[in-house]
């Protein structure tokens, strides 16, 4: 798939999100969290709104699906109600490059694919983190204009070629260096990064990332927060805030990509730092609520 954006005006439709949503626990505090919802709050911070392809649990409580239904701009027709408990989801607060927490079901249960009539054909897709099988299903069934997708250490080996499947269609995938480095040849095959029209985004944690694209590589330093005290969401955030700032910019010249990520990446610092710094999920979502409701209220867009 062609990374061709000159004319390919994105930011006035939802950007979907399809990942895990689950409950996470911090500080005797549980708030709806997960992969789909760091990485549709990064996108709407840039005024873009966004529709959650996500599955919920029958026990979901009223205030996680308040979190929900904001995140998603009421797109409930793409969230699918599973008949189980929803899924809980521990861990320390700093996980560090290969670290992941503890979750209380089986993840590769927790897919939604769209509803017949609401076809997300044309739209920007982020792939925050679910399973490729479930990935490649719904890419078997939609053409998104544009794919966004964090690759995850839990997938690499036992998911390889939906997982190259699904990297073969997108075309801007971040991942930690950790992960790159693991990812098994089976994943790799006929995909070439940081080329024409598969762009890389390596994660290296204290270093910064590394962005490789149209043939060119360009390291940015990391977040600066004034204390570190949690990294859990980061990359998921990442992604999200990525898509977002780089939305906003199409349509866009071609040969300009680099820097368009580059300054999509660097405007995202801010956002990063706040989450590091944060005590806990609650009090980062609420605040990133808090803040895109401000900002939709009087007009004004954060850098």
């Amino acid at each position: 798939m062609s990374l061709d954006l000159s004319k390919t005006p994105l930011a006035d439709r939802p950007v979907v999100v399809a990942g895990l949503s689950m409950l996470m626990t911090a500080a005797n505090a549980t708030i709806i969290g997960g992969p789909a919802i760091y990485a549709a709050l990064g996108v709407r911070h840039s005024g873009i709104s966004t529709a959650l392809l996500t599955a919920v649990g029958q026990d979901l409580a009223d205030a996680d699906a308040a979190v929900a239904a904001f995140v998603d701009d009421e797109h409930a027709p793409l969230r699918k109600k599973l008949a189980r408990p929803m899924i809980n989801w521990s861990s320390p607060a700093i996980l560090g490059d290969t670290g992941g927490g503890t979750l209380s079901d089986d993840p590769s249960l927790w897919r939604a694919m769209p509803a017949d009539n609401d076809s997300i054909n044309g739209s920007a897709l982020i792939l925050a983190n679910g399973d490729p099988a479930w990935y490649q299903a719904l890419l078997t069934t939609c053409t998104p204009s544009l794919i966004f997708m964090d690759a995850h250490m839990e997938w690499l080996r036992v998911r390889e070629k939906a997982l190259n499947a699904c990297m073969q269609k997108a075309q801007v995938i971040t991942i930690t260096e950790t992960e790159y480095k693991a990812l098994p040849l089976a994943s790799k095959s006929g995909v070439t990064f940081g080329g024409d029209d598969k762009v890389l985004i390596i994660k290296r944690g204290a270093q910064g990332v590394t962005i490789l694209a149209e043939h060119q590589r360009r390291d940015l330093p990391p977040p600066s927060p004034t204390v570190i005290r949690t990294d859990v969401g980061c990359g998921d955030l990442l992604i999200g805030l990525l898509a977002g700032q780089f939305i906003a910019t199409l349509p866009m010249e071609p040969q300009t990509l680099i820097d368009h990520l580059s300054k999509a990446y660097l405007n995202s610092l801010n956002q990063l730092s706040e989450l590091i710094e944060s005590d806990n999920p609650r009090a980062f979502i609420d605040h990133r609520i808090s803040q895109c409701q401000l900002r939709s209220k009087v007009g004004v867009h954060e850098n």
